[in-house]
Order: structure tokens, then C-alpha cells, then sequence
């Protein structure tokens, strides 16, 4: 696997494994709009994943709270799983504006998801680490249900990162798992491709159903259709 800034993959020892949730970003979040999101995705009335972030403590995977602040040394594993069949890919988005794929990734080049199936990042028994260099670090996640040729070609460039390089550095970006988020696919010409919204549900501690975010089903209907995309980011601060 390869290194991304402030983020080492290196392999751990871990003595026992609990898959409990973490909470959302710390914004408020209004009661219905979470029972909805986490309807719509328990139902597969929408399309929508659930996020754990899980930190290495005591040779064991634990959930954290992702808009908390995370030091040199910390270790730490994101497993999301899909309610639909599709794909998903995570872009590393750099304080420097670099955006690199995370997902998928050397050697591991198939992203396809099935619905119910957990998938760890990185997976196995590798962790990533943060390592001296303090900002945020943004982990874009984006989901289809069909590949992404943009994307994809990313794989064939050195260390997996885009051409196209960002404009703006995420040092004093919100921490935490939001909706806002930056432009990594091209929208323009014919490879245009629609980004959806979603709405957000914020798990809590230990809760092994995770945090959620799913498509509203209002507008167009709460299914991906050709040629779109549904982004989140999640944000993890590092001081």
C-alpha cells in the first residue's frame, strides 16, 4: 500500500475487534431527518451506506467520533457498507489541493460493492496512521451504480492521483462526516455527471448500526440513476 500525507498504511496486531458507530459532525441534526435517513437505508428505499471509523486502542478496533482530534501515532480503519450494488470510491483530498485514490487501490483494482457486504479501508489487517504533519485530512467518498471513467483511469497515474489538481486546502475544514464537498469529478462536457445531495443520520456510541447517509427520497426518487453520484466526505482533524 502506498503513503498518503499524514496517513501511513502499516499493519497492526489486533487482539479483539468491536464494530460499534461514531457520531456524525457535531452540527445539530434534526430528529426526523435522522429517523429518515436511517429508514430509507435499513428499508433500501434509498440508496445509502453506513460508516464506521474505528481507532486502534489497546490492540482493539474502537469507534471514535470523527470530528474529534487525532494525533501522531493514531491508528485508525473506515468500513462502510452499501444497501445497493454499485461502486464506491474514496478520494484522499490533501491540505496541499493533491487528491489521490484510496479506493480502490493498488492490487485491489475491483470497488464493487454488494448490498449488506462490509468493506474495510485499508483492508486486512492494515490500519492507516497519522503521522507529524498536522491539518485534515479528507476522505472523499462517492457512490455509483456504475463505474466512474474518471476515476478509474486515476489508477494508471503515479501513486493513483488525479490530473486534475485541486484549488483549495482543507486545514480549516469542519471535521466530522458532512454533505458539502469538493469537486473531484469533471463536470463539464459530455462525461457530465449529476452529484445528488443526501441527508445524514449520526449514530451513537457502540451502536453497531453505525452512522448513515442515504439519498432523500423526495425529487427524482431516492435510487442512483446513469450518470449520477452521491458524495460525502469524511473529515478527520489532526493537531
Amino acid at each position: 500500500m502506498r503513503s498518503i500525507t499524514r496517513l501511513m498504511i502499516v499493519a497492526v496486531a489486533l487482539l479483539s475487534v468491536t464494530l460499534p458507530t461514531l457520531s456524525a459532525d457535531r452540527k445539530p441534526q434534526k430528529t426526523d431527518e435522522s429517523k429518515r435517513a436511517r429508514g430509507l437505508f435499513v428499508n433500501k428505499k434509498s440508496d445509502g451506506m453506513s460508516v464506521l471509523v474505528l481507532k486502534l486502542e489497546d490492540n482493539a478496533l474502537v469507534p471514535v467520533d470523527p470530528s474529534q482530534a487525532f494525533k501522531a501515532g493514531d491508528q485508525i480503519k473506515i468500513q462502510l457498507e452499501s444497501n445497493f450494488d454499485g461502486f464506491i470510491y474514496v478520494v484522499n483530498i490533501q491540505p496541499s489541493g493533491k487528491r489521490c485514490l484510496m479506493f480502490p487501490y493498488p492490487g485491489a483494482a475491483n470497488n464493487a460493492v454488494v448490498s449488506g457486504e462490509q468493506y474495510q479501508i485499508p483492508p486486512g489487517k492494515d490500519a492507516m496512521q497519522f503521522d507529524e504533519e498536522k491539518g485534515t485530512e479528507v476522505l472523499q467518498v462517492i457512490m455509483s451504480r456504475d463505474r466512474i471513467p474518471y476515476l478509474d483511469a486515476a489508477q494508471k497515474e503515479p501513486e493513483g492521483c488525479l490530473a486534475q489538481s485541486a484549488t483549495t486546502a482543507a486545514a480549516e475544514l469542519q471535521a466530522g462526516i458532512v454533505k458539502k464537498v469538493t469537486p473531484v469529478v469533471p463536470q463539464t462536457g459530455g462525461s457530465k455527471m449529476r452529484s445528488r445531495d443526501i441527508i445524514l443520520a449520526a449514530g451513537k456510541d457502540k451502536d453497531s448500526n453505525g452512522s448513515v447517509v442515504a439519498l432523500p427520497d423526495n425529487g427524482g426518487g431516492g435510487k442512483l440513476k446513469p450518470g449520477e453520484i452521491a458524495p460525502f466526505e469524511i473529515r478527520l482533524k489532526h493537531n
